[in-house]
């Protein structure tokens, strides 16, 4: 934790939060409601324009890159793999989806601005309005959470006899927050939102989770720990944050690695151990957590893989996925460098040339 603040220019922090605060206040906060859009023949891509958290110099200050989900995807439709016209637009997680997994006593808790800060890891962030919070920061965050469960829908939708399923969310996977709690600046657990809205009317379904991120997916693992519907796959370091024990002991396919190690080791182990555990869960729907804080010049994942290492990767857990006939809906995660999005857009660029997704 010490070492993620370290990276926040706090002094600066409040005096351009203060400095705006005054012109804030007199403005009218924005709708937290926002519909879906989805045209006719959409590609199954979601994302939407508030998902970048934008205010008081707030994405220039924390090292989590807030802005990058705008730059993946001005990346994708200025080299024609997309068109604007044709993503899907989430609408915003309801209050009841939130309940499905979130305490009442949590959420109620995230109307005091000291616990948004907490989560943050933003301490100056508790001395703002609430109302500024929950507009500008969590808005973004029940957005993105609303596009987790479109992903997930979407790649089930998609998936008929001859076709694997697939939907790309360009944010979510805040895979530190549990039921009772936010942390990592993972307000919203969304990847487990989404499982329990599709259980609602398909509460059979079996869903893999496959975690790439650098970081220990603990809070999902808290959440899924007696729900013998998911089978959980977590790759990360070990000697980084969250370093949560307790989560740990409810991984099924548990694959920790050490700091430093690179594309040769990490390649072969993730492919050695991936497609055993697919086939041993046998599920309906695979959600994929694509953290590329795995990256060799991330401050914050202590891992060295490269950017060629993470297109691989991503282009493995694709054919993994298209093999075993699994939909797959990925999420963006963790991602602590200004290469991110080109990363993450390079990556979508090969499953499109290699045919592992397609606009038609």
């Amino acid at each position: 934790m010490k070492k993620r603040r370290r990276h926040i220019a706090t002094g600066l922090l409040l005096v351009m939060l203060f400095a705006g605060l005054a012109l804030f206040a007199s403005s009218s906060c924005c709708h937290i409601h926002v519909t879906e859009r989805s045209p006719d023949n959409p590609v199954p891509i979601i994302y939407h324009p508030q998902y970048n958290i934008t205010f008081f110099g707030i994405e220039k200050l924390h090292p989590f890159d807030s802005t990058k989900y705008g730059r993946v995807f001005d990346m994708l439709v200025e080299r024609g793999l997309i068109d604007p016209d044709r993503i899907v637009r989430p609408g915003t997680v309801t209050d009841e989806q939130l309940r499905l997994v979130h305490t009442e006593r949590y959420l109620d808790s995230l109307k005091q601005s000291k616990t948004v800060a907490h989560i943050a890891e933003m301490p100056p962030l508790a001395k703002l309005p609430n109302r500024s919070l929950q507009c500008n920061l969590l808005k973004p965050k029940r957005l993105a959470t609303g596009g987790t469960i479109r992903a997930a829908q979407l790649a089930l939708a998609q998936h008929t006899e001859g076709a694997t399923g697939w939907a790309i969310n360009l944010s979510g996977g805040y895979h530190h927050a549990k039921a009772d709690s936010g942390e990592g600046f993972c307000v919203f657990a969304d990847i487990p939102i989404a499982a329990e809205v599709l259980w609602q009317t398909r509460p059979e379904l079996r869903i893999m989770v496959i975690d790439l991120d650098a970081h220990q997916g603990n809070g999902f693992e808290s959440i899924f720990q007696d729900d013998e519907r998911v089978v959980m796959y977590d790759l990360y370091n070990s000697q980084v944050y969250p370093d949560d024990q307790a989560a740990r002991a409810f991984i099924d396919h548990d694959v920790p690695i050490a700091s430093g190690t690179g594309d040769k080791v990490y390649l072969k182990l993730l492919k050695n151990t991936l497609s055993p555990a697919m086939a041993a869960a046998k599920a309906d729907l695979i959600i994929y957590n694509a953290g590329t804080d795995i990256f060799e010049d991330d401050p914050l994942g202590g891992l060295s893989i490269s950017r060629e290492g993470i297109i691989e990767r991503d282009d493995y857990v694709f054919r993994a996925a298209r093999d075993a006939g699994v939909p797959v809906a990925m999420v963006m995660s963790g991602g602590y460098t200004k290469d991110t999005a080109s990363i993450i857009a390079d990556s979508i660029e090969n499953l499109f040339e290699e045919k592992l997704i397609s606009a038609d």
